[in-house]
């Protein structure tokens, strides 16, 4: 199974029309050229993508790192749901 990097860098050089192997963990989504409506765009297909639901007051996101983090957290918190 990919990793949440693998599979946010893809939909995100997916997004901007750029190369994945430009995307690094530490990236800040505004200059790798993400905008706001962008990153919801991003976070929503991740919701579909993962089934999870992200509350709107957790998306405090301003790296990749941030995203994947977030993505993680909630994908624990969905398998612990899951037992």
């Amino acid at each position: 199974m990919e990793d949440t990097f693998s599979i946010v860098k893809e939909m995100i050089a997916k997004k901007l029309e750029i190369e994945p192997a430009s995307i690094q963990l530490n990236s800040n989504l505004t200059d790798i050229g993400l905008d706001s409506l962008d990153t919801f765009d991003i976070i929503f297909e991740a919701e579909d993508k993962f089934g999870i639901k992200i509350p709107n007051d957790q998306v405090n996101v301003v790296t990749i790192s941030d995203v994947v983090n977030l993505f993680d957290r909630l994908l624990q918190e969905k398998a612990k749901v899951s037992l």
